[in-house]
């Protein structure tokens, strides 16, 4: 029995992720997944921005970002095509904060019932997760 499977993490800009691990966790469209070597194959979306975490081969966690995309498992590759997805470990928190404020302060004299509104709101959920994973990532955090 194979004991890795090979995870690839794709965005528009680049390859965040592309090498073997032990397991994979993630929220898709319908409820968490975790994925581990030889799965059965699979394709579900990821609806909303979240922390993805990595098993590495050698036992060792690691956690990134990802936001809405999908997901396939076929033939012990597991496949996550994002709009945007960074480690916890390359975020920049003072850019997130900034990001942040400029959501909220665009919220604050929309219509909620607008197109913008919406959008504006899932940049401010991108923001607020990536800000929660960074704190967590630096021990100022906590996540559950």
């Amino acid at each position: 029995m194979a004991s890795e499977l090979h995870l690839r993490v794709v965005t528009p800009d680049r390859t965040v992720v592309d090498r073997k691990v032990a397991a994979v966790s993630f929220r898709g469209i319908d409820g968490g997944y975790g994925i581990l070597p030889l799965h059965a194959p699979l394709l579900t979306a990821i609806a909303h921005a979240g922390a993805v975490r990595i098993t590495e081969t050698d036992g060792k966690q690691a956690v990134m970002f990802a936001s809405e995309g999908f997901a396939q498992m076929q033939n012990n590759v597991l496949t996550l095509v994002c709009e945007a997805g960074e480690m916890v470990t390359e975020i920049d928190l003072p850019r997130v904060k900034a990001a942040e404020a400029k959501a909220r302060e665009k919220l604050a004299n929309l219509d909620k019932l607008s197109e913008e509104f919406i959008k504006n709101e899932a940049s401010l959920r991108r923001a607020l997760m990536r800000e929660l994973l960074a704190s967590k990532n630096s021990g100022a955090g906590s996540l559950r």
